[in-house]
């Protein structure tokens, strides 16, 4: 057993604060389960940085901060992955329908919305999409080629995306179909 002074302190922390921050991981995350992962990971990574945070005033400040910014996380994981999934889940339906015909002849007109989406990009964030999304490159790679910096292309990316998506759900096409632009774009 540990007995280090450090450890008793965290450990005294822990069984203090944990029901506490639970509850209020809760508040955000709605899943019990979920919660517990949150306020857990939290403590863990209190742990690894506690030489570190030593001197923290306010220890129980930092906790409910770290637990409300680490499940505002975890929240947009969760929409990415429930997009994402929403446009799977629509070319399940499409492929199942039977009505597919109907959407497979349609595919022409869903490339020139792309097309048209894309064409009507920023310069700027036009040239970093077709980098990261068409050609395939990584954030750094397109960074490297362009002469800007990683942070500059993600901003830029992100721009795209919601533009793209804006332009798309303008004509009722889901969002999901900015994941299948390979399937679109050769």
């Amino acid at each position: 057993m540990i007995t280090s002074p450090s450890y008793q302190a965290y450990k005294e922390l822990f069984h203090s604060q944990y029901n506490d921050l639970c509850n209020y991981a809760y508040s955000f995350l709605k899943d019990d389960a979920a919660a517990e992962d949150v306020v857990q990971e939290t403590f863990i990574r209190l742990w690894e940085k506690h030489q570190q945070l030593i001197d923290i005033p306010n220890i129980k400040a930092y906790l409910f901060r770290a637990v409300r910014n680490n499940s505002i996380s975890v929240l947009r994981k969760q929409n990415t992955e429930d997009a994402g999934n929403k446009g799977f889940e629509w070319t399940l339906e499409t492929a199942e329908d039977p009505q597919a015909k109907e959407v497979e002849n349609a595919k022409p007109y869903y490339e020139q919305l792309i097309y048209e989406a894309i064409a009507n990009l920023p310069p700027q964030c036009r040239e970093v999409f077709n980098c990261c999304r068409i050609q395939g490159m990584t954030h750094q790679q397109t960074a490297a080629k362009l002469g800007l910096s990683a942070k500059t292309v993600e901003n830029y990316m992100g721009r795209a995306l919601k533009l793209l998506r804006k332009y798309l759900q303008q004509y009722g096409l889901p969002v999901g179909i900015l994941f299948m632009l390979k399937i679109f774009i050769p």
